[in-house]
């Protein structure tokens, strides 16, 4: 006989353990550690995940959408005051960062309990850098991971043009899906096209970028982008000791991302008066906007003592900058961006002080993940944020930020430059040779397929 006499014991133990191993187990393991018989621990799962709290995969059990929802609340810092000047929230902005934080809120299902073949569209933003490229992936892997459950899945690409996203959703509509994944150009002009799918009664699960908060939604399955502006502006000013001129190179000046995470950089840049903060130079993400503006400022010889970028997609531009300017190995300034391969690379190989912390491509997995369940008639968390992690180079940690691990470990010389850590795909993965099959694509190739 087991150590639990009955199943609410048995389901708080086999969510405890599932705790204790970040989210999965073998369940040989989840069997020995609960005190239960295999027999009772499968009746209990299966319970646990009609209401979406674990899932079940092959010899394991994981934790499932609306339990993930209770690992991610997090609390927020107190707002100080910002020097004017400073990017600031939108409205609609300032309403989702509010409820990035409280009780947790469950979606009720827009459709009644089912099981059967489902009909799915990704609208994603664009194909525009490296990152994006890993997002599709990651969803395109979740897809197929659903196998049967899945009839036919479609990508669109809106290349970063909201009005040919709209086009793009109404098109997914009248195709007849069955639910939609949605990351938006831009939130305030896509919403109306969201509000219509969840008004003819189609779940949409947002992913990286929402909507402004009145519009009906699922869920969003994001990541703190509040969280990246704040570590990676402390861990530079702790790097420079409070002093110096700091350039900051954000990604695109229309998604809500970056908007989030230069705001939330100049707030902690506020906090140390005698950091100088040159004017703000959007770089759109691309490597070569952020290798001009760097080379300009290299050129006019403007004293720069850090460089603040919201991701290693830009980062790359401003260190290859340095490099073509003759600056000496262990001279570089320090840098904050990760995500890219070829952003921690050049760190390491030029001895430059890295703070990289990384969003989390895999979000495009939970999306779906989220998504399914939601088709399927459970309750669903309204909000998921996958969790950052933290890479730094080694002697660059400072007294506040301390590093998940070292970049030096991170760092994947085998593999391309182009590849985007924690797209949820494996230690294997590799952006050049992927390879995926689902109903809707052809000979195994990805929607994403372009990286030359």
């Amino acid at each position: 006989m087991g150590k639990y006499q009955n199943g609410i014991d048995g389901a708080i133990a086999l969510l405890l353990a599932l705790v204790r191993h970040n989210g999965e187990a073998p369940v040989a393991l989840l069997v020995k550690e609960c005190g239960l018989a295999r027999a009772s621990l499968y009746r209990i799962a299966r319970i646990l995940a009609d209401a979406g709290l674990v899932g079940r995969t092959r010899g394991k059990l994981i934790v499932g959408p609306a339990g993930a929802a209770f690992a991610t609340l997090q609390a927020k810092p107190q707002r100080k005051h910002v020097h004017p000047g400073a990017h600031r929230l939108t409205p609609s902005e300032r309403s989702r960062e509010k409820a990035e934080s409280g009780p947790i809120v469950l979606s009720a299902p827009l459709v009644s309990r089912r099981n059967g073949r489902y009909r799915i569209g990704f609208s994603n933003a664009s194909l525009s850098n490296p990152w994006r490229f890993a997002l599709v992936h990651s969803v395109e892997f979740a897809a197929a991971r659903l196998g049967r459950a899945v009839h036919k899945f479609t990508i669109r690409h809106a290349n970063e043009d909201a009005a040919q996203q709209i086009a793009d959703i109404d098109d997914l509509l009248s195709e007849g899906v069955d639910g939609l994944i949605v990351s938006a150009v831009v939130p305030d002009i896509v919403g109306p096209a969201v509000a219509r799918a969840m008004a003819a009664g189609i779940p949409v699960v947002l992913v990286d970028r929402g909507v402004a908060e009145h519009v009906p939604h699922t869920s969003f399955v994001c990541s703190d982008d509040a969280g990246i502006g704040r570590l990676s502006a402390l861990w530079l000013c702790e790097r420079l000791k409070g002093q110096g001129a700091v350039l900051m190179l954000p990604g695109h000046s229309e998604a809500e991302p970056a908007r989030k995470r230069l705001a939330a950089a100049q707030l902690m840049f506020a906090n140390f008066p005698e950091i100088e903060i040159l004017p703000v130079e959007w770089t759109g993400w691309d490597r070569q906007r952020a290798r001009e503006i760097v080379t300009d400022h290299l050129l006019r010889m403007a004293p720069i003592s850090g460089v603040w970028c919201d991701s290693g997609l830009q980062g790359v531009g401003s260190l290859q900058a340095f490099n073509d300017f003759g600056t000496a190995r262990g001279e570089f300034p320090p840098h904050t961006g990760g995500d890219l391969n070829l952003a921690y690379k050049l760190a390491i190989r030029h001895q430059v002080p890295l703070a990289a912390v990384d969003y989390p491509a895999a979000m495009g997995y939970r999306a779906m993940d989220i998504l399914h369940a939601a088709l399927r008639g459970q309750w669903v968390p309204s909000r998921v944020d996958v969790p950052l992690s933290v890479a730094i180079t080694k002697g660059a940690a400072t007294r506040s930020l301390k590093p998940d691990c070292w970049a030096e470990d991170r760092v994947r010389w085998d593999l391309p430059d182009d590849l985007v850590f924690h797209s949820g795909l494996g230690e294997g993965y590799n952006p050049r040779t992927f390879r995926i099959h689902y109903p809707g694509n052809s000979y195994n190739r990805s929607a994403a397929r372009a990286i030359q």
